[in-house]
């Protein structure tokens, strides 16, 4: 009998275990292998689905419903495939982002693309920066727009650009915030387009502390442009390097600056994380000029998840100490007052009448 009760719960536990683990059982993601350029099409497969997981495409946590509704993205999805497909016919900037198919899912898909945009970066060695109409032909009639707008208007009352009549260029005479954006030459047989940015100034704090076992979050601060999510950053932890989320590393968005990846959150920090946290911010992962390129260090600190508990218990130990010093000390001087007190009493120390001074009285 007891034999039997035995097989049946190991029966019962075998049965809860695969539960557990068909239950834990995550989805996978399968995407472009190389980044697509902006324009092109692109797909994201969302793997391994059940049939009752609730599928809800994210992209940074946020939901996807008015580019569904719009059809900038369409999700296919089909019932038994236990698969689902989000796609786009054009590539844009606001596509980079982490994607997530279920609420829950803890993989992910980091979505990267390709700029054709040319990106020059502006510091005060670079003045005066000279953008190039190239392919145009002698003689073509060209056009400077900022932000889509003809130059002379954007920068109306700014003596900060020149445009040279012969070669077409335009020369950027000054490192001001005012020129930051995007520019555009037209010409008769030619389009090209310039994104001017500031230099990436990457900035973290001398040194971080987090206690064992919390989470630690970091950002990768700095002067950054809001006009150039093309920013590439990539974080060194634990002597390795991160460009996407991976296990308890997770990289996000930086959703006040809205650049991709300056966010790196590492769940259940342990005493061997212990170390140099670097994130690194460049507009090409190979740009090795440090003009164009930045990079911030921090000293992780892991604190003892017992360590607000230790002066607490010093705290006692002291009470205790002093306690029992005084416990001691008053049982001394209560055993010295007590032997003090017999000694007053006893018939042996009384003092004698004196005999010889009655006597003499009587005389």
């Amino acid at each position: 009998m007891e034999r039997r009760a035995a097989f049946v719960l190991l029966g019962m536990l075998y049965l809860a275990v695969g539960t557990l683990v068909t239950v834990q059982a995550a989805v996978t993601y399968t995407g472009p292998t190389i980044a697509p350029r902006e324009g092109q099409p692109w797909d994201i497969v969302c793997n391994d689905l059940k049939d009752d997981d609730l599928i809800r495409w994210t992209r940074d946590g946020n939901t996807l419903e008015p580019e569904l509704s719009s059809g900038q993205l369409v999700v296919y999805s089909k019932q038994g495939t236990g698969s689902s497909k989000l796609s786009a016919a054009q590539a844009t900037e606001n596509h980079e982002g982490v994607y997530r198919c279920t609420p829950d899912s803890p993989n992910a898909y980091h979505l990267s693309l390709y700029f054709d945009i040319k990106i020059r970066v502006i510091t005060a060695k670079d003045v005066p920066l000279v953008l190039e109409c190239a392919n145009r032909s002698t003689g073509d009639k060209v056009q400077w727009l900022k932000e889509k707008i003809p130059l002379s208007t954007a920068l109306a009352g700014e003596d900060i650009t020149k445009i040279d009549n012969e070669t077409g260029s335009l020369q950027i005479l000054q490192d001001k915030e005012v020129v930051y954006g995007n520019y555009t030459c037209k010409a008769a047989n030619a389009t090209i387009e310039y994104r001017v940015v500031p230099r990436p100034t990457a900035h973290l704090a001398e040194s971080t502390s987090v206690v064992e076992g919390e989470k630690l979050h970091l950002v990768c601060g700095g002067k950054l442009s809001v006009l150039s999510p093309g920013v590439k950053i990539s974080w060194t932890f634990g002597n390795q390097n991160y460009t996407s989320s991976k296990g308890r590393v997770k990289i996000t968005k930086d959703m006040e600056k809205g650049i991709h990846g300056a966010v790196l959150v590492v769940e259940n920090i342990e005493m061997d994380d212990r170390g140099d946290v670097i994130c690194r911010m460049s507009y090409n992962w190979s740009d090795s000029v440090p003009e164009h390129s930045s990079e911030a260090k921090t000293f992780l600190r892991v604190k003892d998840k017992l360590a607000a508990l230790w002066p607490f218990l010093g705290i006692c130990a002291e009470v205790v100490v002093l306690c029992a010093i005084i416990l001691v000390y008053e049982k001394k001087r209560n055993k010295a007052e007590l032997e003090e007190s017999d000694t007053d009493q006893s018939p042996d120390t009384k003092p004698t009448p004196n005999k010889e001074s009655d006597v003499r009285q009587r005389k």
